[in-house]
């Protein structure tokens, strides 16, 4: 290590991590200078500092803690160099504390830190941020933000697993802070950013020094200093930062906020107000809506700690949020933002950035509702009810040149503009009002909220009437985009609606009112965009139902309930009495989706949709039988799948006679993924119970049907096919063993559960992980539920050759070893029905079956301990699969 500055920087790791990998096992009896020279180190200069930070960081990664690194190690060593560790933490803290306050003198503050060694300041010792923040020497100027910013991830990383009340001090917190607050300087972003993710990692780990209480102030003081820097009207210094380092402030933030705001409320020197203000100016000033949304984060752990008593203390602020995040989610307000948030591409949960932002804004007004849910709906509904009235305006004459701006002022050629932005507003308004829904008809004034909500409903159904008859989105004097934001706006109305429907009796909503609603939604539905189709027709169908199961529940209101469920049974009558003209094609997709949108509702919902559904079900079978129809089979099983999922207990005998039917299709059905999803029909119907389905024909279509075209070129249907086969064994087993039948009838059950568990055992050899899994959790249920492997027949024929398979599954490498825990269970399980069986006559059997395999293999193998406690046998099955793994890539 002599020549290391001379050496490429991946070669000086290496090096050291071998001399941590030396000191592993010779420290201190055979390396007593160890730890010594590393902190000698620390207290040198330039690259010898450099390189006594890498040895501490590497130290403190692999012996510091005692945790499980993948070395093996006994306990008592790892035990003993934790401890050896935090014996000498107190020098190292010391040398690193040491560098970061003199590599802060060189950056040129005229004050720095005190040292960890001169006891616990009683007020905030940061240096001013804005002192000289930009006189810093140039000479080795990159070498000494190296050593800084190694120096603070070292820290970080110490912080992870020291003891941080015996070790940390306070004022070390202050230093790291400090190199934290530093971001606006131009070549200290990265060190600043590590000096973040430091104080976080304390805050994670919930520090709490003796002085705790003063080490929250120092916190808020050094927090709101830096704050104050940031968001300073003369400074661009927020845009200067670098985004991940504000993402990490905020990050901060949320963990100073959650862990030590209620704690300061009763300290004299701790202004709530102030830190509030500061942290609603960085709040929007940010640069970007994704720091924007982390900061809402902020805002909302804050407002989660508030007690309902702190409502008034706070409203001020509380308000002033509200109102911030409006403006921040209107067109009108913020488009320079707004208009470069995509909204096309798809993360990985399905949302676009838009819909993102979006809902983390609307979450967080609805918390502030939570507290004081009149005051956020009236601020909301002002807004909603003067786009609304923009809105009426541009419907109602079909044209751009129909709307008036709120303000009148508005030059000609920008009114598009901004009936465009309204649109969007409006959208974006109707859906927080639907969110807002359940806060406040949950008031104790329940009386003002539900005149209210009342408002609304009576103003979003004229809306949706006069679109109706006007169709603005359909005016040839409109663009593409103006169009497109008329439909969103109807989507996003009648998706409220669906919302405040289940209030609508709570509001004392007339009738008329609902019949005007369902009257407007008519003309949407045909022809329409499929999207906002879909949603039209669940917003109608939650209200209808909702009246209906409310006045039913009620018991005042059965004409209501009535008029409800009528209601509902017409609108499916009138979507599945399209199926006979229009074709399965057109026909079932929207009615397959309205399945998958009520799979979760509660039992009489779900009985009106299966009474009101049960026509169009009955012609999609009748469609399936015929050859006409072939093109459309996608649609056709699409929709059963959906059926039978959302609606199989409500069915009744229709179930069973789909099923037979099912049974003949998929013996000459070409197209897999059809194939596969009546497989999954028919799994489903064999799960439900009761006796309509014949088991000898679901076995038959297994075996000589489907897991013949399954392997290997159609996985899908492989996994389908097995599972339907492990649900046959587990919820018919008792089919397998009759009571009183003939000899030839009893023999021919015991043949077919003979096939049915050979099949299961062949998925064992399948490279398929899903298919591993399947057959092991069926055999393991199969166990538990029927005391599978404690049955005759299994013993003589069966257990020799699924251990075999087994064994093969637990030794497998590559993807097979993903279910290695899984075949130790099974093998567990099996061994222990008959040890002394598997010990002395499957194992030594097993191990002469194994191709080429040496004496000296065969001997080690052979060695299987005879301890059957659970625990041990696990260790030693796992132990046999290890050896029988090295074997084989011996061979290979």
């Amino acid at each position: 290590m002599a020549k290391h500055e001379v050496m490429l920087y991946f070669i000086r790791n290496k090096l050291a991590s071998l001399m941590i990998a030396i000191a592993r096992y010779d420290w201190p009896h055979e390396y007593p200078d160890f730890f010594s020279n590393i902190v000698e180190l620390l207290r040198s200069d330039g690259h010898r500092c450099l390189l006594g930070l890498i040895l501490a960081q590497t130290a403190s990664e692999e012996l510091g803690a005692a945790r499980d690194t993948g070395v093996l190690l006994p306990s008592t060593r790892r035990t003993q160099l934790e401890r050896l560790m935090l014996k000498g933490m107190p020098q190292m803290l010391s040398a690193l504390s040491d560098i970061l306050e003199k590599n802060a003198q060189k950056e040129g503050q005229s004050n720095p830190p005190p040292s960890p060694t001169s006891g616990f300041p009683q007020t905030s010792a940061l240096p001013d941020l804005l002192a000289n923040a930009h006189d810093v020497c140039a000479s080795d100027k990159a070498l000494n933000m190296e050593v800084v910013v190694k120096c603070l991830t070292t820290l970080q990383h110490l912080f992870s697993w020291l003891p941080l009340s015996s070790h940390v001090p306070a004022s070390l917190v202050t230093t790291v802070f400090y190199w934290g607050s530093i971001a606006t300087q131009t070549q200290s972003g990265e060190a600043a950013l590590a000096g973040l993710g430091g104080v976080c990692e304390l805050l994670y780990r919930r520090y709490a020094p003796p002085s705790s209480a003063a080490t929250a102030l120092r916190l808020h003081h050094c927090s709101l200093r830096l704050l104050r820097h940031l968001t300073h009207a003369s400074h661009h210094s927020l845009y200067q930062a670098h985004h991940d380092y504000l993402n990490k402030l905020a990050e901060f933030l949320k963990l100073f906020v959650s862990l030590h705001f209620k704690r300061l409320e009763a300290e004299p020197e701790f202004d709530a107000i102030e830190f509030l203000s500061y942290l609603f100016q960085y709040t929007f000033q940010v640069p970007t809506c994704t720091i924007f949304v982390n900061c809402l984060d902020i805002w909302i752990q804050f407002i989660d700690i508030l007690k309902p008593e702190d409502t008034a203390k706070y409203w001020e602020a509380l308000q002033a949020l509200v109102n911030g995040v409006l403006n921040k989610i209107q067109f009108q307000h913020n488009k320079a933002q707004l208009q470069h948030l995509d909204n096309d591409i798809c993360d990985d949960d399905g949302e676009t950035e838009w819909q993102t932002f979006l809902k983390h804004c609307i979450e967080c007004i609805a918390r502030v509702a939570d507290l004081a849910p009149l005051e956020v709906f009236t601020s909301v509904l002002e807004r909603w009810q003067c786009l609304a009235g923009v809105y009426a305006r541009a419907a109602g004459r079909g044209g751009v040149g129909g709307a008036v701006c709120a303000g009148g002022a508005a030059a000609a050629g920008a009114e598009p503009e901004r009936l465009l932005a309204a649109l969007l507003d409006l959208a974006t308004l109707t859906r927080l009002l639907g969110r807002l829904a359940p806060a406040l008809l949950a008031e104790a004034e329940g009386g003002r909220g539900a005149a209210a909500g009342a408002a609304l409903l009576e103003r979003a159904a004229a809306a949706l009437a006069g679109a109706a008859l006007t169709r603005p989105h359909r005016a040839h004097s409109h663009t593409h985009a103006h169009a497109h934001a008329f439909v969103q706006v109807h989507a996003e109305m009648f998706a409220c609606m669906g919302a405040w429907c289940c209030y609508a009796t709570d509001c004392n909503v007339p009738i008329q009112t609902m019949e005007g609603l369902f009257n407007s939604a008519v003309p949407f539905l045909i022809p329409h965009e499929m999207a906002t189709a879909g949603v039209v027709r669940e917003a109608l169908l939650s209200l209808s139902l909702s009246r209906g199961v409310a006045g039913g529940a009620g018991g005042g209101g059965g004409g209501c309930a009535g008029a409800g469920g009528e209601a509902a049974r017409a609108l499916l009558a009138a979507w599945a009495g399209a199926l006979p003209h229009a074709g399965p094609a057109a026909a079932l997709p929207p009615l397959t989706d309205l399945l998958h949108a009520f799979a979760a509702a509660p039992t009489q919902p779900k009985k009106i949709l299966a009474e009101g559904i049960q026509g169009a079900a009955e012609t999609a079978l009748r469609m399936l039988c015929e050859p006409t129809y072939a093109t459309a089979e996608t649609e056709i099983t699409d929709f059963f799948l959906a059926l039978f999922t959302a609606l199989l207990q409500q069915l009744g005998n229709f179930a069973y006679t789909a099923i037979d039917v099912f049974l003949e299709v998929a013996q000459k059905g070409e197209s897999e993924a059809s194939l596969e999803r009546l497989v999954e029909c028919v799994r489903l119907g064999v799960e439900a119970g009761g006796g309509g389905v014949r088991v000898r024909a679901v076995l038959e279509l297994l075996h000589h049907h489907v897991l013949p075209r399954a392997q290997p070129h159609a996985p899908g249907l492989a996994r389908a096919a097995h599972r339907l086969l492990a649900s046959v064994l587990l919820y018919r087993w008792r089919y397998f063993f009759p009571h009183k039948c003939e000899e030839e009838e009893g023999a021919r059950r015991t043949g077919e559960l003979r096939g049915a568990l050979a099949a299961l055992g062949r998925a064992l050899l399948a490279d398929d992980i899903d298919l591993l899994r399947t057959a092991l959790t069926a055999l393991d249920l199969l166990n538990t539920k029927w005391k599978l492997y404690h049955k005759a027949k299994f013993l003589g024929e069966f257990l020799s050759v699924l251990l075999s398979g087994i064994c093969g599954v637990g030794a497998g490498c590559g993807a097979r070893a993903l279910v290695r825990e899984e075949a130790v269970s099974a093998a567990h399980a099996m061994a222990c029905v008959d040890f002394a069986a598997f010990r002395h006559a499957f194992l030594p059997a097993f191990l002469r079956s194994l191709p080429g395999l040496a004496p000296h293999h065969a001997a080690l193998l052979n060695s299987f301990p005879s301890d059957t406690v659970c625990i041990a046998l696990k260790s030693s099955i796992n132990y046999f699969y290890d050896l029988d793994a090295m074997r084989r890539r011996c061979r290979t």
